[in-house]
């Protein structure tokens, strides 16, 4: 039990380590140029095109873009990704629309989260300005009058609006900023095809 113990230790500090992470991603994605190249082998059409959807609104099946985001997540945002999709015949027409559907897919997704990006950036300010007007409402009972009613209530008001607005910046809205910095990246990333694997580095 105790060895076991021990191994499981000694598998985290290896594996949690930063510079191991990076020569693995350095190795297993990023090219000379300091681009990822990104990997997806089908054999069929039915592994891309979702046969349940038609004509404008023809769209890919979802292990596509779990396939990407799964892989791209392990990537820093800043880095341009370059999305192969090999073992299939494509002629022009296909190959277009899949990068105009992939595009597609990731514009609407970056529209949604932006909205939830400016939902979350309101909130903040809001809190914010409530945090302070009601401190500048507690100072001014505080030197000026003797409503220990009120004082109380604007010191509430003031601690639970800081409080609010810190907490949606340290959580909810870094995670809003992160997934937009992601979902931009997989915007931008460029899509080729080939029919035959190859190694591009």
């Amino acid at each position: 039990m105790n060895d076991f113990k021990s191994t499981m230790k000694e598998k985290i500090k290896q594996y949690s380590n930063k510079q191991y992470l990076d020569g693995y991603i350095q190795n297993e994605y990023l090219t000379d140029d300091g681009d990822a190249d990104i990997f997806m082998k089908v054999s069929n059409r039915s592994d891309l095109f979702d046969e349940r959807t038609t004509n404008n609104q023809l769209d890919l099946v979802s292990d596509v873009y779990d396939f990407v985001e799964a892989k791209t997540s392990m990537l820093d945002s800043s880095v341009q990704i370059n999305f192969h999709i090999i073992g299939l015949k494509l002629d022009k027409k296909d190959q277009g629309r899949i990068q105009h559907i992939i595009k597609e897919h990731y514009a609407i997704e970056l529209y949604k989260i932006q909205k939830e990006y400016i939902k979350y950036r309101n909130e903040i300010i809001k809190l914010i300005i409530i945090g302070v007007l009601t401190l500048v409402c507690y100072g001014f009972l505080y030197f000026y009058t003797t409503f220990d009613f009120f004082m109380e209530v604007f010191c509430f008001l003031f601690s639970f609006a800081l409080w609010e607005g810190f907490e949606n910046i340290i959580y909810d809205f870094r995670d809003v900023k992160e997934l937009r910095q992601d979902i931009t990246q997989n915007l931008l990333m460029n899509v080729d095809f080939d029919e035959e694997e190859k190694d591009i580095k």
